[in-house]
């Protein structure tokens, strides 16, 4: 792996991810069944949606070609908070190992085509990434709220809302 990306995943993703994990050590099956109304996802169909991204990611870091569809959470998936440690294990390994294979050279100089005509350097798709993470921090934060729960682990210094 290009150690500037290597570098820049462990320091600057890396950490999101673990708020993720965080988060699954201290949820029930129960509480991924929770929906506040409306057109919302349940909270664990929140978090397939975030493997679904990830996955997608990972993808895109192979192929050059970020291509992003999602379907309706899995109802197994999305009501296990075991069968979702588990497949962020797998994905998370999937993650790494696409980044691993990126050259030197095309951590330098490739571009990762977004769709659209919108082109992004690796690093910035990286980045950008990182920022899908904050996202679903951001609205788990928000059902945690409405559920009347704390924020896990770390949730308190890193995702303020």
């Amino acid at each position: 792996m290009n150690a500037q990306l290597e570098k820049h995943y462990r320091e600057v993703v890396l950490p999101y991810q673990e708020l993720r994990d965080q988060l699954l050590a201290e949820l029930a099956d129960e509480d991924l069944g929770f929906h506040p109304g409306g057109r919302n996802l349940t909270l664990g169909g929140w978090c397939v949606r975030l493997g679904e991204t990830q996955k997608a990611y990972a993808e895109s870091f192979r192929t050059f070609e970020a291509r992003f569809a999602f379907s309706v959470p899995a109802a197994e998936r999305a009501a296990d908070v075991a069968a979702l440690v588990a497949w962020f294990k797998e994905l998370d390994a999937e993650f790494f190992a696409a980044l691993g294979a990126i050259s030197d050279e095309d951590a330098g100089s490739r571009m990762i085509d977004r769709g659209g005509g919108f082109k992004v350097p690796v690093f910035i798709h990286l980045d950008i990434y990182r920022e899908a993470l904050l996202i679903f921090c951001g609205k788990v934060s928000v059902y945690l709220g409405v559920m009347g729960r704390e924020l896990p682990g770390k949730w308190n210094k890193w995702i303020w809302v």
